[in-house]
């Protein structure tokens, strides 16, 4: 799997495992931000820990689940330099906040 989903009370976490967020594996990761907002899930983690590159298309999922979670909270973490640069070409509006881990990102969910 691209990808694992982990429910918790009122987030879920996305662990992307591929190493692109590209063609091939935005879809999957599509469908499933459409399913988490079925579900009204609003705040979310991407875990990009493992993911080293993003094109135009996995940019797309990116700004499609910025818009899922416009009245909740989005946290990006373990963002590589390349998929950072990516992200400021868009000028996500809030911002996306981007932060260094995991830990940091249900902590501050959690608050």
């Amino acid at each position: 799997m691209d990808f694992e989903v982990q429910s918790n009370d009122g987030y879920s976490i996305l662990t992307m495992n591929a190493e692109s967020l590209d063609a091939q594996t935005t879809p999957k990761l599509r469908s499933e931000l459409v399913l988490l907002s079925g579900k009204g899930v609003n705040k979310m983690i991407i875990d990009l820990t493992k993911c080293k590159s993003c094109d135009a298309v996995g940019l797309s999922a990116i700004l499609i689940a910025h818009r899922l979670c416009k009245d909740g909270r989005l946290f990006l973490v373990g963002v590589s330099e390349e998929v950072e640069r990516m992200l400021s070409i868009q000028r996500f509006d809030p911002p996306i906040v981007i932060l260094d881990n995991k830990n940091e990102a249900i902590e501050r969910m959690n608050n």
